[in-house]
């Protein structure tokens, strides 16, 4: 019993220290107490809104600008976070701006942006502080105008490329229209130069052709009058030789053509059919296209050429030569017939195709030379400027020396 009493103290003391504990547990501490809620940063700024015409109040106040086709200006309105005096700014408009703009005022204008997206900055201070490291941002789009759309640059040219695609379709109908025009021309005068020219020609020439066998029968063939009867028939024979020739251009429409080269070797390719005779074409150089009036002339030349080393020379082969320099082209025939001697004499008998030739280069503002010797046969060569070809043609300066007598 007396145990049990020594014992009653020492329970009753640990009792009381647990009841202790727990009070003390339960008891909040003051490291443990609810921290107070953050603080705004009196130097940091905010977008408070903008307006896109008055410069007062902000008209929107929502974190997004988006501006419609026309609209003039834009006016950005700042602050700092919370009222804490005077404070410094600077702002920049990200894709219009090179650098921050400082102020002490708190709007910021713009005026007549461009289409596109940009993005508004700002940032505050106190007087003698730095920059607060955040920045407000607000994004803000222009809106274009219709014709400030990359569609409607795409729109714009399809339409100019219709456009030239119709003009270009107008002016090749008008051009066939005219070359049809022109063909049809030609054709009627070379029908009135067949049924009326070459008549006449014809008529004159048997009329002379019976005056000269008068004259042979009557023996005055050696007088100046049969001689100027026979010069007269030659005349008109060389005349009908002329007509012919112009008129079967008049009526071959592949004649108009401005590649010098696919005439002549027409030319040449029926002189070869029509009197079995050898020839040889050759280009030398880059061609260049000369007006349809020039091949006619030149062409004109080489069939000259060639129709005298058949009939007067007695020619087997034809070479023709054409070549293109820088400034300049030449054309030469040259035949292995018997040659010739030239002299006032040729004329007097009736054989006009060289002054004919002579004249035609003088036309194209060229020179033709002729030289021809028994054992190497005739050339005939002329050569002409570009920049003469391509002057137009607007008056004579020669006269056929045969024509008046």
């Amino acid at each position: 019993m007396a145990k049990r009493l020594k014992l009653l103290p020492l329970l009753l003391l640990l009792l009381c220290g647990g009841v202790s504990a727990r009070l003390l547990a339960q008891t909040p501490q003051p490291s443990q107490a609810t921290a107070p809620p953050p603080q705004p940063d009196a130097a940091a700024a905010v977008v408070r809104g903008w307006s896109s015409g008055s410069e007062l109040h902000p008209g929107h106040a929502d974190g997004n600008v988006t501006l419609m086709p026309g609209e003039p200006q834009v006016v950005f309105f700042f602050d700092t976070a919370a009222a804490a005096g005077p404070a410094e700014f600077r702002y920049r408009l990200y894709g219009y701006d090179a650098d921050w703009t400082e102020t002490t005022a708190r709007t910021a204008h713009y005026r007549r942006l461009a289409p596109g997206h940009y993005r508004f900055d700002v940032q505050a201070r106190k007087a003698g502080l730095p920059w607060a490291l955040t920045a407000a941002s607000v994004s803000v789009e222009q809106k274009p105008f219709f014709y400030q759309t990359w569609y409607f640059y795409l729109l714009l040219a399809l339409g100019i490329v219709a456009l030239t695609a119709q003009l270009l379709s107008q002016r090749d109908q008008l051009l066939k229209g005219q070359m049809g025009m022109v063909l049809e021309e030609r054709n009627r005068i070379a029908a009135d130069c067949h049924d009326s020219l070459m008549a006449g020609f014809a008529a004159i020439s048997w009329q002379l052709e019976a005056t000269s066998k008068l004259f042979r029968d009557a023996g005055t063939a050696e007088t100046a009058a049969a001689k100027s009867c026979e010069l007269a028939r030659s005349m008109v024979a060389h005349c009908q030789g002329e007509a012919r020739r112009i008129i079967w251009d008049l009526r071959d429409p592949e004649e108009l053509t401005d590649v010098l080269s696919h005439a002549l070797s027409r030319a040449v390719e029926a002189h070869r059919l029509r009197d079995r005779i050898q020839t040889q074409f050759e280009v030398h150089g880059d061609e260049i296209a000369i007006s349809p009036g020039a091949v006619h002339h030149l062409v004109c030349i080489g069939q000259e050429a060639v129709t005298n080393a058949i009939r007067h020379a007695k020619a087997s082969m034809v070479h023709i030569g054409l070549r293109y320099d820088s400034d300049s082209l030449s054309l030469s025939i040259r035949d292995n017939g018997q040659g010739f001697q030239r002299s006032n004499a040729t004329r007097s008998a009736g054989h006009f195709g060289i002054p004919v030739m002579e004249e035609r280069a003088r036309k194209l503002g060229g020179n033709l030379r002729l030289s021809s010797s028994a054992e190497v046969g005739t050339e005939v060569s002329v050569t002409v400027s570009f920049q003469s070809i391509n002057q137009p043609a607007n008056r004579q300066h020669h006269v056929v020396p045969w024509i008046g007598v």
